[in-house]
């Protein structure tokens, strides 16, 4: 039997290189009564973008229509998973602080050191 589908965070990459700056916000997904044998798995993304926080409120907002829930630890926030960057610098991280910040979310760097 299926259960309810969760997720943990949004991921965020830069689509193109240069100074275009395009975001894609990508939530996987997975159904918490068969998490452990990967039963049924997905991914939810938007078409790339200027506009980081639409990017990812438009995201949030189809896995709410699917039925998919944000599962978080006690007394902790879902995550902003940082995975592919183009330009990496500080106006590039001050533009992902603040979209993490208007969500409540907890930035985490998930970039190749």
């Amino acid at each position: 039997m299926i259960g309810e589908l969760f997720t943990t965070g949004v991921s965020i990459k830069q689509q193109y290189p240069g100074d275009e700056n395009k975001w894609i916000a990508v939530i996987r997904y997975e159904d918490e009564s068969h998490a452990n044998l990967h039963g049924v798995q997905g991914t939810l993304q938007n078409k790339y973008g200027d506009d980081l926080l639409n990017a990812i409120k438009t995201v949030l907002a189809d896995s709410e229509k699917m039925g998919i829930k944000m599962m978080t630890l006690p007394n902790s926030n879902p995550s902003l998973y940082v995975k592919n960057l183009f330009v990496n610098n500080q106006e590039t991280w001050e533009q992902i602080n603040l979209a993490a910040d208007a969500l409540n979310f907890e930035v985490m760097n998930c970039l190749d050191k």
